[in-house]
């Protein structure tokens, strides 16, 4: 099949936050080869897009107003111009899951996720395990040869590097090693973590069946060389991207190509955006979109930005609240994203966007009287970005413009126009809130 604006919607989807009509059309012409070359790459500045948002006249203030640090990442999800970069750090987010930390703390977090989103894994790895939000987190701080800390070990091999293929024995080893970090405190609060190498256990440990004296470094490239390493976070970076489970021969060339650039993700992640299974079935998505890509998107596709921190609580009845994951595990993906409550939040943002002086707002008397059923549906999509929709959800649109006036009597002379204000309203909801919305 041709690439056509179908394939840049799914692409971007999966790869971003939804493309705009506009772009789906450059992209289109453009072809696979140079649109995945810039989403990967980039080009030109990686300042946002337009002007700054404000809320309630003012600008935003992500330390000291409550929810202003889930505005201002929201934010950069609408204007950046890398959306892959700000995708792939939402990923990291949940990967390397920490919460209940200072704002400052998790705000230091998001921008060293982003600096090596799709950079070298190990560096990652390094800025993570350095992390103070991480470290305060999983009680690396403060963790001495005296009273070695296990939490920071375990999550290291289960949740971010291995999944398998380790022992109680080989956590124990591990937390010795990773020894040494300590807190600073003052009376002012937290003033920074540093290495004390008089806290490190500096006696052998047996990691692996390798018996060595490993110190914090060590012990992160002995899980980084482990084999379930590669096949590990290659199938992580898979099915955040793909539905469709990972195929023995795929996983296998994915991994080599990880081992072989040096555990970079770059490379990994192109790959995947390449690969066939990304656009299956484009009339029929089945990856459901997180409460934070569905709201991001819709804000993209009718080219609104943050100018109320309503989208705050919102997200949270989502259930999805940025900086603030469940566990250390982060969030659960796929079907838990839905039920009754958090369909009916994602509901009301629309509802939102459409209200007051929303960008979606259809003024009274404003909606040409007696347009044909089509011509309304095409209105209204032109108005919220041209969404897809599948062929069902075609014909039930389709039935419920034609049947809109139903009710009105032959020569009846009023009420058209509230009528067809109604109408336009209606169909720019369902069209951002309905069954299709929720999938890319």
């Amino acid at each position: 099949m041709p690439w056509s604006e179908k394939h840049v919607r799914r692409l971007f989807w999966r790869a971003g936050f939804g493309a705009t009509a506009d772009e789906a059309r450059r992209w289109a012409a453009a072809g696979q080869n140079a649109t995945i070359e810039w989403l990967v790459n980039g080009s030109g500045s990686s300042a946002l897009i337009g002007p700054a948002p404000t809320v309630n006249g003012a600008p935003l203030d992500p330390i000291n107003e409550w929810g202003h640090d889930q505005l201002w990442w929201l934010d950069r999800m609408i204007r950046t111009p890398r959306p892959l970069v700000e995708k792939m750090t939402l990923f990291w987010h949940d990967h390397f899951a920490a919460r209940d930390q200072e704002t400052p703390l998790m705000l230091r977090q998001n921008r060293m996720l982003r600096k090596y989103a799709l950079g070298d894994f190990d560096r990652l790895l390094r800025g993570v395990t350095t992390d103070p939000a991480m470290q305060l987190f999983l009680s690396l701080a403060d963790s001495s040869k005296w009273a070695p800390n296990e939490n920071y070990a375990r999550e290291l091999m289960e949740l971010f590097t291995l999944g398998h293929g380790y022992s109680e024995h080989d956590i124990r080893q591990a937390a010795r090693g990773l020894t040494g970090w300590r807190a600073k405190w003052g009376d002012t609060g937290f003033h920074g973590i540093f290495y004390d190498r008089t806290w490190h256990d500096t006696g052998y440990k047996r990691l692996y069946g390798k018996r060595r004296r490993y110190d914090w470094r060590g012990v992160l490239h002995a899980v980084t060389s482990h084999r379930n390493h590669g096949p590990f976070i290659v199938g992580k970076l898979w099915s955040y991207f793909i539905t469709a489970p990972l195929d023995p021969r795929t996983r296998k060339s994915l991994v080599t190509t990880y081992r072989k650039s040096g555990h970079k993700v770059k490379p990994v992640v192109e790959k995947i955006l390449r690969h066939p299974a990304l656009y299956a079935d484009l009339d029929h998505p089945d990856m459901i979109k997180s409460p934070v890509v569905f709201l991001a998107g819709a804000l993209r596709s009718v080219g609104a930005g943050i100018q109320r921190d309503s989208w705050t609580w919102l997200l949270s009845e989502m259930g999805q609240e940025l900086f603030s994951p469940p566990s250390v595990a982060g969030w659960d993906w796929g079907t838990a994203w839905l039920s009754t409550n958090t369909i009916h939040a994602r509901f009301s943002a629309i509802t939102y966007l459409m209200a007051d002086n929303g960008p979606l707002v259809v003024a009274d008397d404003s909606t040409p009287v007696n347009l044909p059923s089509s011509e309304a549906i095409a209105r209204a999509r032109a108005a919220v970005g041209d969404p897809w929709t599948s062929p069902e959800t075609d014909a039930a649109l389709e039935r419920m413009s034609a049947g809109f006036f139903a009710d009105f009597k032959p020569k009846q002379t009023w009420g058209w126009q509230e009528r067809s204000d109604q109408r336009e309203r209606v169909l720019r909801h369902l069209l951002l809130s309905g069954p299709d919305a929720h999938l890319h």
